[in-house]
């Protein structure tokens, strides 16, 4: 059998994908006969840029996986929240040996899989009434594939086009057609149309890609002749040929062709996205959420064995955060704070899910409420204002 250079779900589960100083801590303690029982908080060290208003959290599912049947508790704010520099997402609390060597994995899942969520978000934010397809996971590496279009979905796509993922998320695999048609054919756009159009399902829409020769204008009439009615839809892999679009929505209104949607693909991120919002109805987003970069993400002790102690760059002792409308506090864990809601919530009680996970549906409809309800300023592309983040250690 053949073997890919892929971590099976065993090896994850035992911590053999953890980094070597983990294995060497863990041979220490317990030739020591040391196992204490800490606290553990995970939060961002640093955003991806300084433009980045807000986090989009996804990955705590795969860690509740990782962690259930162990003798840990852990708290955590629900999949999808929003988080903000600076404070803690989730706490784990349990003996040291029981879970540390999963650190590696722990953070790996919520920083990779919180990076393309966040993206996807402020996508969704650059392009709000837009139709939005997530189409890289060509880009990366295939095992990750429906963990990326997980991630894409619940942060604001409202499709993707990986046939695997999208059976995860429980809806039908998105996507137009590919250049490999027309070329495979001979390099006719014509006779592509004719077979998509053909011996496709009627109910996969009819959504041509009309850039494979370089005269979109020339391969969306042709488009047009051969399906009339039916066509739904033309999609341009080449932003760069944009300014056609004018043109060719003058002639297919002409041609009573009025309802046809535009669509743009090719390196399209939340930066550009507003420059063609007002040509199209909706956009291919690949390589730029694929490859989303991750959040600097750390998981540190704040307590052990009862006593607060930290990293010198942490504020050490078990926290919560407390959200109002317009910032968070964070405190210790039983202090009392007279504003807003708590948000970090048991999820785990010793190794014990206590609570439901949402479906991927209701994740996402969580993460587009909280986009609708956040400051404008705070998420604004260019130029954020910043969530203001308090730390108060009051009793």
């Amino acid at each position: 059998m053949k073997e890919f250079l892929v971590a099976s779900a065993s090896e994850i589960l035992s911590g053999s994908v953890t980094d070597a100083y983990f294995e060497r801590t863990e041979e220490i303690l317990s030739k020591a006969g040391k196992n204490p029982e800490v606290v553990m908080e995970l939060h961002v060290k640093q955003f991806p840029s300084p433009d980045y208003g807000f986090g989009v959290l996804a990955g705590t599912y795969e860690v509740m996986k990782l962690l259930e049947g162990l003798p840990v508790t852990v708290e955590a704010m629900e999949e999808g929240s929003l988080f903000f520099p600076g404070e803690p997402v989730m706490n784990i609390r349990g003996p040291y040996l029981s879970f540390g060597k999963l650190e590696t994995a722990i953070i790996g899942f919520v920083a990779f899989m919180s990076g393309v969520a966040t993206k996807a978000a402020r996508c969704r934010v650059a392009a709000w009434d837009k139709k939005m397809l997530s189409f890289g996971t060509r880009r990366m590496h295939p095992a990750v594939a429906p963990a990326i279009e997980y991630s894409a979905y619940i942060g604001g796509m409202d499709g993707v086009s990986n046939t695997a993922g999208a059976r995860r998320l429980g809806i039908p695999a998105a996507g137009t057609m590919p250049h490999a048609l027309v070329l495979a054919l001979g390099g006719d756009p014509a006779t592509a149309f004719e077979y998509y159009d053909k011996y496709l399902d009627p109910s996969v829409p009819r959504i041509m890609l009309v850039d494979t020769t370089g005269a979109p204008f020339n391969e969306t009439m042709e488009a047009a002749r051969i399906l009339g009615p039916k066509l739904e839809g033309i999609r341009l892999d080449t932003k760069d040929l944009a300014y056609i679009l004018s043109s060719i929505r003058w002639e297919l209104d002409r041609m009573g062709l009025k309802n046809v949607a535009f669509w743009i693909s090719g390196g399209i991120d939340e930066y550009e996205i507003p420059i063609y919002a007002p040509m199209v109805e909706g956009f291919g987003v690949g390589t730029k959420i694929a490859n989303a970069p991750v959040f600097d993400f750390a998981l540190k002790i704040v307590e052990v064995d009862g006593e607060p102690k930290a990293k010198f760059s942490n504020t050490p002792g078990h926290k919560n955060v407390w959200r109002t409308e317009s910032h968070d506090v964070v405190s210790l864990w039983d202090s009392q704070v007279n504003e807003g809601r708590k948000i970090l919530e048991p999820v785990l009680d010793q190794g014990v899910p206590i609570k439901e996970q949402k479906s991927p549906q209701e994740v996402r409809s969580f993460v587009l409420s909280q986009l609708e309800e956040l400051p404008l300023g705070v998420k604004n592309i260019k130029s954020p204002s910043k969530w203001e983040v308090i730390y108060s250690a009051r009793p």
